[in-house]
């Protein structure tokens, strides 16, 4: 690797290893199984750290002592035979150990997959019996009635042999798999599959296309199958096994070592045993003992009963090694530690502007030491004075480290990591004491507070690293949130309660007519003591009079502070702020002036809310908790009701979940008055209503427990508990009402627990599922495409990607200098294939782009008051089709009167669109139309204006013209239908929310995408929530349901929907329902439904494919075959939201879009036509889209498919790279699979990047040339 440039590594890829090519690694054969001498704790010769094969322990000296230094590089020992090296090659120099009988790889027989079964065409128990000696195959039944791969039990065995006296053989153990693996005719199997996949039954096809993707595998690689089993095993360097002497004579050693050496003892006693001819049974056990010995050093967890050490413990073999989140992956390529870091409690340094953070003098010095060095060199101490002046700091040592400081920003990380916000870059202010401090501004993306949690700080070392975190990464460039585009670094509690006291107003009229025109003097009179900072006054601004308090004066004048020079065209805000006024002004401050301007307002807002805080002397005391005078009679009065309905039900004239619902909503509604009676009880400047109503801290359901009544408690299940706590906190709980309310507080409790893991793992997965997705042009409507190349190999040819294409240029032919395809021609397969020919590289085409349907999100069909409005859904998207207002289209005949209207509606054939709306309509429109067979069109009048035309950014103004025109749905592009392979294109993107401008090309969408879901995971409730009652079904919420959504899962009590068109009848008895659909030709389909199922239809109803039967959440893979993937995905992305604005969190759709474009992205082929893709093989949409344009333009069969949807676990598992496959999940089954089909890496995404050790394939090292 070292010689190796890493930025060179264009793609990796994997493949079963041959003996011959195990040999060529070795540098010899470990014969021993000793490690070290107890003599002179020098290596064993021949034993598994032999320097011999190994290369020398330290460095350029060899095991006897004969050679020893530098010069004799290269030089091999005459004594004893080392190599005079630099003991780092020990980290690279494989050995081998030579096996006496052919060994089976564990990942080949026990897998999900076995391979060597499928191969053989032989069930997978026989296959692992006849490894392990249980059984024999017939490897040549000559002229015996025996079959040849017929598997034989020992009684068998004896039987034919002995009582028969059949003439066969028959083996057992690795040598007979190994026989019939070399007999094996690849060739001859692919055809004999191939058949099966034309004329088989259905279970025959799914294992022809299993074994046919193995086979193709292994011919395409000239792989031999019998190399799936062993005869030389590789020994890895002995570095990376070590053995470290411990005090007292003894070692700690890897487990690997222990592995290696039972195979090697057990392998040189099968060589004894054949040497001295042993009897058959003796050596079966030994051959035995030894495929067991080689499975444990592969796999050791896979076994029935895995090789343990002295404390009982599993030995961690190769696989064990790799896997899991102490594994090679996860561990050591994707985690690593750095130098130059540190961590410290944090504490608040309420001075500090935003992108400020005090560091610990000590803590820079040891960040800084090797700057720090290099500036005392600059004063003439030489490095070991220098590295003293640091031990023992002098003046001259801190002013250096007070200098660098200023030159550099450090980032600071808070665990859990949840989103990029967690990271982020700061200006170093030195400090005395030993915590870190941080501006009160960054808790909230931090979720930071000061209770005595710790963050990590690290100094980037590089020009080019220090200039990302400067211009990318400090706290003043983030103060948008990427998930929602909202502001995050918004001021909280004190700063809060500090603004929402100083602009609270008494309402009272004026004492003085006195107009005040002049800020400063207001401010200097209420520091005089003359004015007070809720008294009314007349106020001048801008000519305008109003009546105003003296505290909003002075905060419109601090606000503008350091901003503004002179006027200024910002208005006067003259209402009382909580937090979320504070929100808005910040957002909208934004989009008017700016980010720079804004860092400036949230420094401002910060000191003037922690100053009036202070001033305005808030505390909360006992007697700051008023108790409504009315609470008793509500209360008794509630009571009344209960008994009522209790003696209702003692009647029997209500049921028991009647009674329950009706005692519940009793009490549901007395808590309600109550928080009305409290919350009238309070006066304006009451501590606890301000701390409430201005948003700073706690909510009114609190301040209702608090004051009022604590009221109803959910049980352990969830279900609502019928007795209300009466007491509340003020005056305290009975022992029973206490040990009711614990109910809810445990269950709080479990749940945060089970939340955060939960949580944690499905940002896991869609980080996994989303990584590869990169900005990666601007427009995939008009793209320049290239051919696929790696390094000089060409992995895709440029024609195959542009058949069928329209070209947005003119392509010249080099030598003779004429244009042979024309701008806006479409390119044949011969023109294609020209391409190649000539030689060219790239070309530029134009391309259509669909959209998808957005509506607003609504409960039911509530469309009054949506879950999200269609304004909030669109804005910053780009339209796929042009908006016009709610105007009735006519229709029109397709004929010359036709001209010079504009397309209604956009024009498809096939499935495939001809003309877009809003195109006008000329005569070359007409010929189009003409040909397409299309007899009428709906128009509009040429004059009627578009709110947004196709392609056009929809702006937050647009957008909400749009909503109130009553327009209830709009199609915009999106990431679900961008045609840019693997990645987004700007457009489909829209507008990036951390700035609101156009996403970059380079942005790392994919990753923000599955950040801004998985960060808010652990707010969502968990479980399943009880409604109480008898029939009532459990409804799945909160994160569950979350999971459910992204895993594709067909879930519980799901919705009935209709597979054909006809008429309802629907019957029932005791057990269930029934509906039966009766079709236009008669046939009769009947559809099951349990008894209590809610049913939308009735006898007599007439429906239609795809409508909704019943009551329940939808199964995405059934309505995908129905109804299609725009319905799909809008099912999905409506649900997921739903579930998050229930809990008050906002995530915009397109992050939402982003990881359903990755869930979409497999079809399953239904008919092959003439493409090389095989009924039942699973492949990627925009494989197949492009060999059909090939078969299209050659005049060839399409091949036929259907849609897929995939949980995020599947999606993430079937990706196109092995690497991240394998550093997900299930990483034997990954490679092993991998390998044997010899797949390429193209390390298009994050994680592969970062496991091969290159820098990321985005932002600012996108290749823009790509």
């Amino acid at each position: 690797m070292n010689l190796l440039n890493k930025a060179d590594i264009k793609a990796l890829k994997i493949l079963l290893a041959s003996t011959e090519e195990i040999l060529s690694w070795s540098h010899g054969e470990v014969k021993r199984g000793d490690t070290y001498s107890y003599r002179n704790y020098l290596p064993e010769p021949d034993g598994l750290f032999c320097e011999k094969i190994f290369g020398p322990v330290h460095s350029y000296q060899c095991h006897c002592g004969k050679l020893k230094g530098k010069q004799y590089e290269g030089l091999k020992c005459p004594n004893c035979g080392v190599e005079i090296l630099p003991s780092s090659v020990r980290r690279e120099r494989f050995g081998h150990i030579q096996l006496a009988t052919p060994v089976a790889h564990i990942w080949y027989f026990k897998n999900n997959i076995n391979y060597i079964a499928l191969l053989l065409d032989m069930k997978s128990q026989d296959v692992e019996k006849i490894i392990y000696f249980v059984a024999y195959v017939v490897t040549d039944p000559k002229k015996t009635k025996l079959r040849y791969k017929q598997v034989l039990s020992e009684e068998e065995y004896y039987m034919y042999r002995f009582e028969e006296n059949l003439d066969f053989v028959a083996k057992k153990g690795g040598e007979a798999i190994k026989e019939l693996l070399e007999h094996v005719d690849l060739n001859k199997l692919r055809e004999e599959a191939l058949l099966k996949l034309k004329s088989g039954s259905s279970q025959e096809k799914s294992s022809a296309v299993r074994l046919l993707s193995v086979v193709e595998g292994l011919l395409n690689n000239n792989r031999k199958p019998e190399d799936m089993v062993l005869t030389v095993i590789p020994v890895i360097p002995p570095d990376l096994r070590p053995l470290v002497p411990l005090e007292g004579g003894k070692y700690a050693s890897d487990d690997l070592n222990e592995l290696y050496r039972r195979v090697i003892n057990r392998n040189n006693r099968l060589k004894k045993l054949y040497e001295v001819n042993a009897p058959d049974i003796m050596l079966e056990n030994e051959k035995r003992m030894l495929q067991e010995a080689v499975d444990a050093l592969f796999d050791n967890g896979r076994k029935p009963y895995p090789v343990v050490n002295a404390n009982k413990r599993p030995l961690r073999s190769l696989t064990d090694i790799l896997k899991g989140k102490e594994g090679r992956f996860r561990e050591n390529l994707l985690g690593k530690r750095v130098d130059y870091s540190g961590r410290a409690v944090i504490v608040v340094g309420p001075e500090l502007k935003i992108d400020e953070c005090g560091v610990p003098k000590e803590m820079a010095l040891e960040l800084f030491k090797p700057f720090v060095t290099f500036e005392l060199s600059k004063l003439g101490y030489n490095k070991k004075k220098a590295k003293e002046l640091i031990e023992n700091p002098t003046p001259e040592v801190w002013k250096a480290v007070e200098d660098l400081s200023k030159n550099y920003v450090v980032l600071l990380n808070r665990a859990p990591t949840l989103h990029r916000l967690s990271i982020q870059a700061f200006k170093p202010v030195l400090i005395e004491g030993k915590a870190i401090q941080i501006s009160p501004l960054v808790c909230t993306p931090f979720n930071a507070d000061f209770d005595g949690d710790q963050m990590a700080i690290h100094l980037p070392l590089s020009l080019q690293s220090q200039m990302e975190a400067k211009m990318l990464m400090l706290s003043s460039h983030n103060i948008l949130s990427p998930a929602h585009g909202g502001p995050l670094d918004t001021p909280v509690q004190d700063m809060v309660i500090g603004i929402y006291y100083l602009t609270l107003s008494k309402n009272a009229e004026p004492k003085s007519k006195r107009i005040y025109d002049n800020p400063h003097l207001v401010e200097l009179l209420y520091e005089k003591g003359l004015l007070k900072l809720h008294d009314s006054i007349r106020f001048s601004f801008r000519g305008k009079i109003f009546n105003t308090t003296v505290g909003r004066v002075i905060f419109n004048m601090k606000i503008r502070e350091g901003i503004f020079d002179g006027e200024d065209d910002y208005p006067f805000i003259n209402e009382v702020i909580g937090k979320k006024q504070l929100e808005r002004i910040i957002s909208e401050f934004y989009d008017r002036y700016g980010l720079v301007k804004t860092d400036i307002l949230l420094d401002n807002l910060k000191d003037i809310g922690f100053k009036f805080a202070t001033f305005s002397g808030i505390s909360i005391g006992l007697d700051d908790i008023k108790i409504p005078k009315e609470r008793d009679k509500v209360i008794r009065e509630a009571q009344k009701k209960v008994e009522h309905i209790e003696a209702q039900y003692n009647e029997g004239l209500l049921s028991e979940s009647q009674r329950y619902e009706a005692v519940v909503e009793i009490w549901r509604k007395a808590s309600e008055e109550i928080q009305k009676l409290v919350f009238n009880n309070f006066d304006n400047f009451d501590p606890v209503y301000m701390m409430a109503i201005s948003g700073a801290r706690g909510s009114p359901t609190q301040i209702t427990q608090m004051a009022g009544i604590r009221g109803l408690m959910a049980g352990p299940t969830g279900k609502i508990i019928e007795f209300p706590i009466l007491s509340n906190l003020r005056e305290g709980l009975t022992v029973l009402e206490y040990f009711l309310s614990t109910h809810g507080a445990r269950k709080g409790q479990a749940d945060t627990a089970l939340r955060t893991a939960d949580s944690g793992y499905l940002t896991r997965r869609l980080v996994d599922v989303a990584h590869g997705i990169i900005v990666k042009e601007d427009d995939c409507s008009v793209r320049r495409v290239k051919a696929t190349m790696v390094g000089d190999e060409l992995i895709e040819p440029l024609s195959s990607k542009v058949i069928l294409k329209v070209a947005a240029e003119d392509v010249v032919d080099p030598n003779t200098g004429m244009a042979f395809i024309r701008k806006g021609d479409t390119i044949s397969s011969k023109q294609a294939s020209l391409l190649d020919k000539l030689g060219i590289s790239s070309i530029l085409i134009e391309d259509f782009v669909n959209g998808i349907d957005v509506y607003p999100i609504v409960e039911g069909n509530n469309y009054d008051k949506p879950v999200i409005t269609l304004a909030e859904q669109i804005w910053g998207r780009y339209a796929a089709e042009t908006i016009y207002p709610p105007i009735t289209p006519k229709k029109v005949k397709v004929n010359k009167k036709a001209i010079g209207y504009v397309l209604a509606e956009s024009v498809f054939d096939n499935g495939e669109l001809l003309l877009e709306k809003g195109r006008k309509i000329t005569e070359g429109v007409i010929e189009i139309l003409e040909k397409a067979k299309v007899k009428e069109v709906e128009v509009f009048d040429e004059n009627v204006e578009p709110i947004v035309r196709r392609n056009e950014l929809i702006t937050k103004e647009k957008a909400e013209l749009i909503e109130s025109l009553g327009i209830r749905t709009v199609k915009v592009r999106s990431p679900i239908t961008c045609n840019v392979e693997h990645g987004v294109c700007a457009k489909c993107y829209g507008v990036d929310l951390s700035n609101r401008d156009i996403v970059k090309v380079g942005e790392a969408v994919g990753v923000v995408a599955a950040e801004s879901i998985g960060e808010p995971g652990t707010q969502l409730t968990l479980r399943t929530f009880h409604t109480g009652g008898v029939a009532s079904q459990d409804i799945t919420q909160g994160l569950p349901r979350v999971e459910e959504l992204f895993s594709a899962r067909s879930p519980k009590g799901k919705a009935i929907v209709s597979p054909a068109k006809g008429k309802v009848e629907v019957t029932s008895d005791k057990l269930r329902q029934l509906i039966t659909i009766t079709g236009e030709k008669g046939e009769k389909i009947k559809i099951p439904a349990p008894r209590d199922k809610k049913l939308n239809v009735k006898t007599g109803d007439y429906v239609n494919v795809g409508d909704i039967l019943s009551d329940g959440p939808l199964d995405p893979r059934e309505i995908l075959d129905i109804k299609g993937i725009n319905f799909t995905a809008r099912y999905l992305l409506h649900e997921i939201e739903k579930v998050y604005k229930s809990q008050g969190v906002d995530i915009n759709i397109k992050h939402i879009e982003i990881i359903l474009k990755r869930m979409f992205d497999k079809v399953e082929i239904m008919d092959s036509g003439d493409t090389n893709f095989y009924e039942g093989e699973v492949v990627n949409k925009d494989d197949v889209l492009k060999e059909n344009r090939k078969m299209k333009a050659e005049g060839k069969r399409i091949a036929k498919f259907r849609l897929l949807v995939q949980g995020i676990t599947k999606a993430a598992l079937s990706s196109d790279s092995f690497l991240s496959a394998a550093s997900f999940q299930e990483t034997p089954r990954v490679l092993a699979e991998a390998a044997i089909k010899g797949k390429i890496d193209l390390l298009r995404g994050m994680k592969e990047s970062i496991i091969v050790g290159k820098k990321i394939p985005a932002g600012t090292n996108m290749d823009f040339e790509d």
